[in-house]
């Protein structure tokens, strides 16, 4: 499956990043981009962005970036650093592979509001099954 293919795929199936508003920008081997339009519904009592808002954007372009070799990968470990509060109407989402083998991959992924400033670090780990994407 191309990654055209895995972007089409994983944005008409993930029905909670939907959901939450997440956009799928794009999606390549390893790596993803990510797009949330923040609206009221993702504030927090302070007026700034809900940290589950936040992760659900980051853990959606992990996903991407994760499941964009075309084959089926789980979420092991995910550890979210939270910067700076968010207050923008735009945040954006760039996931990257780090490394792989074997079965296990790192990336890293970082969250930006619209003038570029780093909201938060995201530090993630993800099991390659042998599953094509295609089959589930």
């Amino acid at each position: 499956m191309d990654s055209n293919g895995v972007k089409e795929l994983l944005g008409r199936r993930n029905n909670f990043a939907n959901h939450a508003g997440v956009e799928m920008i794009s999606v390549s081997p390893g790596a993803a981009v990510c797009r949330l339009a923040v609206g009221d519904e993702h504030l927090n009592p302070f007026g700034t962005v809900n940290a589950g808002a936040i992760y659900t954007l980051a853990e959606t372009a992990f996903g991407a970036a994760a499941n964009g070799h075309g084959n089926v990968t789980l979420a092991v470990n995910l550890s979210i650093a939270y910067l700076k509060p968010a207050t923008g109407k735009l945040l954006t989402a760039k996931a990257l592979e780090l490394s792989a083998g074997g079965h296990m991959a790192t990336y890293s992924v970082r969250v930006t509001d619209e003038t570029g400033a780093l909201v938060a670090d995201v530090q993630a780990m993800g099991y390659r099954t042998k599953i094509p994407l295609e089959e589930v």
